[in-house]
């Protein structure tokens, strides 16, 4: 897969969007590992500016799925993403996100964290520092449950290539992911 970045090496944030979906690129910066999370900062380019977020994740996530592809409860990680605002550039990532979407409500700004539920949709080990790992990520799934702010997106992991790619998983969760992740 090719990826077009601008002149500072940055992603073009929406370049694999398709068929109604918006996915989101980023290229993975400082990479850090304190042993039990890792830690690093996303970027792209939208519309010629730099937007981005840090973002915190669980050190050693397992495959979500046993061989007869049930789930395994174990390897459901409660807080196992979690989304940092990192500056100006993370409020950008929300307004071109809100754009993405085609919402025509403005954002103020992104919220200084938001957590994730995090599943490995994958069967067995995962080995994050030497392949990639696509997680299902669950937003405002805790208690009391409210179907109204709740939803999901993949946020598939290439450490070792130095992106990580936010995919949608259905537009239905356009409207609870924006209010989740924008200031009121």
């Amino acid at each position: 897969m090719e990826i077009s970045i601008d002149s500072q090496g940055n992603p073009i944030l929406d370049q694999f969007s398709e068929e109604g979906f918006v996915d989101l690129t980023f290229r993975l910066t400082d990479l850090t590992d304190d042993g039990q999370h890792y830690r690093f900062h996303l970027a792209a380019s939208y519309l010629d500016q730099l937007v981005g977020m840090n973002v915190v994740v669980v050190k050693g996530i397992q495959g979500g799925f046993d061989a007869r592809m049930e789930l395994v409860k174990d390897n459901v990680y409660q807080q196992g993403v979690r989304f940092l605002r990192s500056g100006p550039e993370s409020d950008r990532l929300i307004s071109a996100i809100s754009e993405l979407y085609g919402s025509d409500k403005p954002t103020k700004g992104m919220i200084e964290e938001e957590t994730f539920t995090a599943i490995a949709l994958h069967q067995g080990a995962c080995d994050m520092d030497s392949e990639p790992v696509k997680l299902k990520i669950f937003g405002r799934d805790g208690e009391p449950f409210d179907e109204e702010e709740y939803y999901e997106s993949f946020f598939n992991l290439d450490l070792p290539s130095g992106f990580v790619f936010w995919n949608e998983k259905d537009p239905d969760y356009r409207n609870a992911l924006l209010q989740a992740l924008s200031v009121d």
